[in-house]
């Protein structure tokens, strides 16, 4: 066809028509806790995103304070040592020792060698604890299921050995200005030594 009436050509279209403005990405602020189910804990984070992308963290710390400062102002050093496991559920002798050794450097106190080693054992013991719990619940945060059930099993054997110092599970009460309460027992070192041993197995099973 000739004439005015003729279609325009395919590329005269795309010629004419207008590129498509970029509109910018706008960063907005996103409220990560205090509650919720990613978290593992009470803990407020104010995210500043781009996209996907986090540029900024403004953690809010402090929700879960219990005034334990102002608990122990009126009580001997000796009875306040409970309020330090529950400072952290996880690894509790681990807020012990931090207690203890304050109170030993104020006072000059002294701690015998084997009072140190049985307290190095078990702040190992909890640091355990504490990175079966963080390492494997955040792979179930990202849908690996069993690492949670493996890790809690070996949590489990520690938490006893908990129980075998301390006579609790969970609330050990079990350091002391210089020392620890009691002994451990020669068939509970052994029984330690020997999950040491076997353990870096379970962490490749964990792994693998």
């Amino acid at each position: 066809m000739t004439g005015d009436n003729a279609p325009a050509a395919a590329t005269d279209f795309f010629h004419e028509t207008p590129p498509i403005p970029e509109t910018p990405v706008r960063k907005f602020n996103l409220n990560f806790g205090p509650q919720h189910p990613a978290a593992h804990g009470v803990l407020r984070l104010v995210l500043e995103l781009d996209g996907e992308l986090v540029e900024r963290v403004d953690p809010h710390i402090g929700l879960l304070h219990r005034g334990t400062e102002k608990l122990i102002e009126a009580r001997p050093y000796t009875q306040n040592t409970p309020y330090f496991d529950r400072l952290d559920y996880v690894a509790p002798m681990n807020q012990e020792h931090a207690f203890v050794l304050a109170i030993e450097r104020l006072m000059g106190l002294g701690v015998p060698r084997r009072g140190q080693l049985i307290r190095v054992l078990y702040c190992e013991i909890g640091r355990l604890l504490s990175h079966l719990m963080n390492v494997t619940t955040q792979a179930m945060d990202v849908g690996a299921l069993t690492p949670p059930l493996w890790g809690f099993e070996e949590r489990e054997k520690l938490m006893v050995f908990y129980e075998r110092a301390s006579g609790a599970r969970l609330h050990a009460n079990y350091f002391r200005p210089g020392g620890v309460r009691q002994d451990l027992t020669d068939a509970l070192i052994e029984d330690i030594d020997a999950w040491a041993v076997a353990f870096p197995k379970v962490l490749d099973d964990i792994e693998g």
